[in-house]
């Protein structure tokens, strides 16, 4: 080791520095082999299809929460747990029998799930009637449902109306009727107020992203 009068001297490798034409070469050569290498674009989420009636539009609820474990009564007897239809699609309208938009939409309702939507999807429609039974019984009849479940909710524990929501119902009731739709995994996907036209093409477009979800 060399030494001088300021210390040890520092002993450097011996390295060789490339030049500068190889510097710019090895330049060239990267951005050529960034250009030739493929480029994968990240995978889209199909964006949820657009719907709405003469006075409203399908509002997606953000973030989307699961389907709680819920007893519905059935108007002809028993009971079913909503949460237990998971597996296909799930439009659950709540409607009631002094409201008039519901006349117009629940016939509508009664001929899709006896036809385009058999065995596809399942459909709870949920009186929110305080009446007897025998109240909700005359109405479904006097309108001619007869395919369509019927379900009721005579002490509010399926939906509520008031801000309290003293019973911790799950759905609000933003309008009557108002219909939520779920999805084949079991998540609130959204609601729409209203009468809506069950069978446009617009609605077949939601049902069978909710069919793929």
């Amino acid at each position: 080791m060399l030494t001088s009068r300021s210390g040890p001297a520092v002993v450097r490798p011996n390295v060789n520095l490339p030049s500068r034409r190889d510097f710019i070469l090895s330049i060239l050569i990267g951005t050529a082999a960034s250009l030739a290498a493929p480029t994968f674009a990240a995978p889209q989420t199909r964006e949820i299809p657009t719907f709405e009636s003469d006075k409203y539009q399908f509002t997606i609820v953000r973030p989307q929460q699961e389907l709680p474990s819920i007893r519905l009564f059935r108007l002809d007897g028993g009971t079913v747990d909503l949460s237990s239809l998971r597996g296909k699609p799930i439009l659950l309208n709540l409607w009631a029998s002094w409201c008039a938009a519901c006349r117009t939409e629940l016939p509508i309702l009664d001929r899709q799930y006896r036809g385009a939507w058999r065995g596809n999807l399942h459909v709870a429609a949920v009186s929110e009637d305080r009446s007897s039974r025998d109240t909700v019984e005359h109405f479904t009849k006097t309108l001619g449902l007869r395919t369509l479940p019927i379900y009721l909710d005579p002490n509010g524990y399926v939906a509520h109306s008031d801000s309290g929501n003293s019973r911790s119902a799950p759905f609000a009731l933003y309008g009557m009727p108002i219909t939520y739709l779920i999805s084949s995994s079991g998540l609130i996907v959204g609601y729409i107020p209203g009468a809506a036209d069950w069978s446009s093409p617009a609605a077949n477009d939601l049902i069978e992203y909710l069919r793929n979800n």
